[in-house]
């Protein structure tokens, strides 16, 4: 299951979190990749966000046209 960037951000927003609040200086760094990790996974997600609402439009816009030649097409048969 793809994971939303939303959902994305706020993992990195807690891992920065828990990142800023460590004291040992190897989970710190842990923390701090695992952060880094969810915000590269969250600009992915934007990225598939965007492509599926792009062809969500395309798709819209190509039965709009459809329709508007089907109406084209029988203007023309009823002439």
């Amino acid at each position: 299951m793809a994971q939303t960037s939303a959902f994305c951000l706020a993992q990195q927003s807690l891992h920065q979190a828990r990142a800023s609040s460590e004291t040992l200086p190897n989970a710190r760094q842990i923390a701090q990749r695992a952060a880094n990790a969810w915000g590269r996974e969250a600009e992915l997600a934007a990225g598939a966000e965007r492509r599926r609402a792009t062809r969500a439009v395309l798709t819209e816009d190509e039965a709009i046209v459809a329709e508007f030649r089907a109406e084209d097409a029988a203007l023309l048969a009823a002439r």
